[in-house]
C-alpha cells in the first residue's frame, strides 16, 4: 500500500457566545439517534455544545467527500468517538484491529472538542486523528491535550485515562501503544490550548470559523 506523507486538515469551529439557533437546532436534533435526540434537546450548555459538534463534522466531512453528508451517516457508539457509517460496517466485519490498517486508505476520519464556548471539529481525508480543546493556555494545560489528543486518535478515549502518563512526547511527536502519532498544534481557539493528533502527518490548516447564527443552515 502506497503510503500517503502528509495532508490536509479541515478544521470547523464555531463560537457559542451569541444567540442560541433555537429552530435549526430542533431541525438537526430530529434526525439524530433516540438517545442523542433526547440529550439534544435540553438546554444545557454541554448539549449545544455537542450538538454544534455533530454540525460542524457534517461541513467539515462535505468538503473533504465533495457530497453532503447526513446526519444518519455518522455513528455514535457507547464509549467512542463518532466516527462514519462505513468503517462501523468494516469494524464488524474485520474487527477493529483490521480497521486501523483498513482506515488510512478507506475512508476520512474526523473528532470533535468543545470547551467553554469553543467547539471544533477536524477532519482529514486519510488515516486516524483526535482534537482536543481546553481553556486555558498553562503549560499542563497544553500537555494535557496532547494525551486526551491521542487517546481520541488512538480509538481508546476515556477507557485509557488511567494510563495516559505512559504516554511519551515530543514538540511534534507521541509514542503511544507501539505507535507513532504527530502532532499539529492550534491557534485559533482565543484563550485556550488545541491540537490535533494524526496517525499521518498534516502538511496544511484549512481552518472555517462558522458564525453560531449560520451553524445549522
Amino acid at each position: 500500500m502506497q503510503s500517503i506523507e502528509s495532508q490536509l486538515l479541515i478544521l470547523y469551529h464555531t463560537d457559542l457566545r451569541g444567540q442560541w439557533p433555537q429552530a435549526a437546532a430542533l431541525a438537526l436534533a430530529a434526525h439524530l439517534p433516540y438517545v442523542r435526540r433526547l440529550a439534544a434537546r435540553s438546554a444545557a450548555a454541554q448539549a449545544r455544545a455537542s450538538l454544534a459538534g455533530i454540525a460542524l463534522a457534517l461541513r467539515a466531512l462535505a468538503q473533504l467527500l465533495g457530497r453532503a453528508v447526513a446526519v444518519s451517516e455518522i455513528v455514535f457508539a457507547e464509549g467512542q468517538k463518532p466516527r462514519l457509517a462505513e468503517l462501523e460496517a468494516a469494524s464488524v466485519q474485520l474487527g477493529p484491529c483490521a480497521l486501523h490498517a483498513l482506515v488510512p486508505a478507506a475512508r476520512a476520519d474526523f473528532s470533535i472538542s468543545h470547551s467553554g464556548p469553543w467547539v471544533g471539529c477536524a477532519a482529514v481525508g486519510h488515516g486516524r486523528i483526535g482534537l482536543d480543546v481546553e481553556m486555558g493556555t498553562e503549560a499542563r494545560i497544553a500537555d494535557w491535550v496532547v494525551r486526551e489528543a491521542t487517546l481520541k486518535a488512538s480509538g481508546e478515549g476515556l477507557r485509557a485515562l488511567g494510563a495516559v502518563r505512559e504516554l511519551a512526547t515530543s514538540a511534534s511527536r507521541v509514542r503511544w501503544r507501539e505507535e507513532s502519532w504527530h502532532v499539529r498544534r492550534l491557534d485559533v481557539f482565543r484563550g485556550a490550548s488545541a491540537c490535533v493528533v494524526s496517525s499521518l502527518p498534516v502538511h496544511t490548516v484549512d481552518a472555517r470559523a462558522v458564525p453560531l447564527e449560520e451553524l445549522f443552515a
